[in-house]
């Protein structure tokens, strides 16, 4: 069984930070953290990401995605690239249409306000 050691850990991505896990043998994020201390009480600990699975050494497909901020769900596929970033495929339908964010991993250290586990 191939795990998923390169993702797991803590990542950073538009304003907040996930901690990407294994679930149930797929890859699951977490909120631990947000920009907005204002978001914090209804979004810490809430799981956005969630059923990827390896479909490669480096590549996850088959994944859900909620966006924070207006609920919507999306579908997700994600590779680990060499540079150490993970990049994520965020979309609608079929993968030609989405848009690719970069995640980025990020010290907890260097994070105020972090969410409660």
């Amino acid at each position: 069984m191939w795990r998923h050691h390169r993702v797991d850990g803590a990542w950073s991505i538009r304003g907040l930070a996930l901690h990407i896990f294994d679930c149930q043998r797929l890859v699951c994020g977490q909120i631990i953290w947000l920009n907005d201390p204002a978001q914090r009480p209804s979004q810490c600990g809430r799981t956005i990401i969630w059923g990827l699975e390896a479909t490669g050494s480096n590549e996850w497909s088959g994944g859900w995605i909620v966006d924070p901020n207006d609920d919507k769900t999306y579908r997700l596929s994600a590779v680990y690239e060499p540079d150490g970033t993970l990049h994520a495929r965020i979309f609608k339908g079929i993968p030609l249409f989405g848009k690719t964010e970069v995640l980025t991993r990020v010290d907890l250290r260097s994070l105020t306000g972090l969410c409660r586990r």
